[in-house]
């Protein structure tokens, strides 16, 4: 049985919280206001690993929630 995927609001709560996006923090926490540290992929040394790992993220739980093989770029 496949499994329900959160939406983005708890998700990306979920993510602040646990400190796994390095740049991905709380400005405010009571009223929901946060910042992420943002590079633009034109620019040079850009890196999907720690440039756009919040991105990535979503599109793994959104895309592939339960269809991720080890191994996906």
């Amino acid at each position: 049985m496949p499994v329900a995927r959160m939406k983005m609001r708890p998700w990306l709560e979920e993510m602040i919280e646990s400190n796994q996006v390095q740049g991905l923090r709380w400005l405010d926490k009571d009223q929901k206001m946060f910042s992420i540290t943002w590079k633009h992929a034109a620019r040079h040394g850009w890196q999907m690993e720690t440039d756009a790992s919040l991105f990535k993220s979503w599109a793994i739980h959104t895309v592939l929630k339960g269809h991720v093989k080890d191994g996906l770029p």
